[in-house]
């Protein structure tokens, strides 16, 4: 899974259904104008359209899944006494 190039980014009011809404940038750094990557969106079988190209997608669930991983293998933080003598 290659990342995209960025030849394809489009700006948030010129974005149109069917390509990957997710925010690559901003012009000028101006948070009202965002990028979005605009490759083509991913699309299992029988399933409705993905909002994220196959890069994308991939990376949000490969997250998640590591997130989760680490979230069940963390060990819970035991909690110290400390004793003040005035």
């Amino acid at each position: 899974m290659k990342e995209p190039d960025g030849l394809k980014k489009v700006l948030l009011i010129d974005h149109i259904e069917g390509q990957c809404r997710c925010i690559i940038g901003f012009k000028d750094g101006d948070a009202r104008e965002a990028y979005m990557c605009g490759e083509p969106v991913y699309q299992r079988r029988g399933k409705k359209l993905s909002s994220w190209c196959v890069y994308h997608y991939g990376q949000m669930h490969t997250t998640a899944q590591e997130s989760k991983e680490r979230d069940q293998s963390a060990e819970i933080p035991q909690a110290i006494s400390i004793v003040r003598n005035p």
